[in-house]
């Protein structure tokens, strides 16, 4: 005859075993999880304490550039995702930096705000260009026409003879198909050779959703991924933020929570665009 109550405290006590053996290995796991997270925010600090009082020359672009363009789609890109660039450069007086923006935003109230962000962040007003043609329309699902806007910026690196050229990478930070156009020119003018033998191209790096919004926990990864870089404190970033509420038509709320938490307000990382970086990228698309 079977004994069903030996047959349930068995089972319970199986269950039991079970239930105190994942306790056991949840807590071990939690205790070495933040173990590993305490550990990493104390790398953070330290690497930021440390950048934070020496020299950024050895980590810029290489030269310095004595003349740097910094090309964007519209107005705010400047001071969103490309602010740690322009403080230093401005900053510097070993380079001089220029700002041409291939459009008014769709705003003409835009194109006064750029003024004053740029006067915020020391860019001088006599080298900010601002482009308004109907053929680059602000529209984050318009692909622009690459010819149209490569020649706009070779008229500008032969006219200020350019030594760097700074613009958006393939993914455009957030997949904006104008940021991305901006890729497609520069590369076009690389891969058919007409990039005048003074001037080098960088785009800034785009990282993934989660290494986007974590700023300072991005520090390590970015220092050990990127060949250039551009870091400002915390108490610098108040000349960004400025800049950025210089656009008043644009800082609503969600742009004020991207100012606390965007990697791309405390640090930029570059890297240099060749043809046959290009031509292998190109291959692999293909394929």
């Amino acid at each position: 005859m079977i004994d069903f109550n030996l047959i349930r405290e068995y089972l319970s006590m199986q269950v039991n075993e079970i239930i105190c053996w994942w306790w056991f290995y949840i807590n071990e796991i939690s205790w070495q999880l933040l173990i590993a997270i305490t550990a990493y925010l104390c790398v953070c600090i330290f690497l930021y304490s440390i950048l934070k009082k020496v020299s950024h020359t050895a980590w810029q672009l290489p030269g310095p550039p004595a003349r740097i363009l910094l090309v964007t789609a519209h107005p705010d890109d400047e001071v969103m995702f490309f602010g740690p660039l322009v403080y230093w450069v401005t900053k510097s007086k070993a380079s001089e930096i220029y700002l041409l923006c291939l459009s008014n935003g769709g705003d003409k109230r835009r194109k006064e705000e750029l003024w004053e962000c740029t006067k915020i962040l020391g860019i001088p007003e006599d080298n900010v260009t601002i482009i308004m043609s109907t053929e680059l329309p602000d529209d984050q699902n318009v692909q622009w026409p690459t010819e149209i806007v490569a020649e706009f910026i070779l008229q500008y690196i032969e006219s200020y003879k350019i030594n760097a050229v700074v613009t958006f990478d393939k993914h455009g930070i957030s997949r904006h198909k104008n940021h991305i156009s901006l890729y497609f020119a520069i590369a076009a003018l690389c891969i058919e050779k007409k990039v005048p033998y003074y001037c080098k191209l960088y785009v800034l790096e785009s990282v993934n959703i989660f290494r986007k919004y974590v700023q300072l926990l991005d520090l390590p990864i970015s220092l050990l991924t990127a060949s250039y870089w551009y870091l400002i404190t915390y108490n610098q970033k108040k000349i960004i933020k400025k800049g950025m509420i210089a656009h008043k038509s644009q800082y609503v709320w969600f742009r004020k929570l991207y100012m606390i938490f965007s990697r791309y307000t405390f640090i930029n990382t570059f890297q240099e665009m060749s043809a046959l970086d290009l031509e292998l990228d190109l291959q692999f698309d293909d394929e």
